[in-house]
């Protein structure tokens, strides 16, 4: 089963979560490592269970989490 959330949208962060499988993704974490823990929590989502973040770009509204939240889990972080 696919899915697919909008966690944070705008200039204050950005994230969605995607689902496939037993693959799990963010991309972007650009709000709290809390604030996201607790958007995960809020769609049945465990943030132990994600597979890797992607970043699309480094501004500020798409990583601001993601040093804590990515080191607080060991997740992969995958950016070009």
């Amino acid at each position: 089963m696919s899915k697919a959330c909008q966690l944070f949208s705008g200039s204050s962060g950005n994230s969605i979560f995607i689902a496939s499988g037993n693959a799990r993704f963010l991309v972007d974490v650009g709000v709290s490592a809390k604030r996201i823990e607790n958007a995960l929590l809020a769609i049945g989502e465990n943030p132990s269970d994600l597979s890797a973040i992607f970043v699309t770009h480094e501004h500020t509204d798409h990583i601001a989490g993601l040093r804590v939240f990515a080191s607080r889990y060991g997740i992969p972080v995958f950016a070009d």
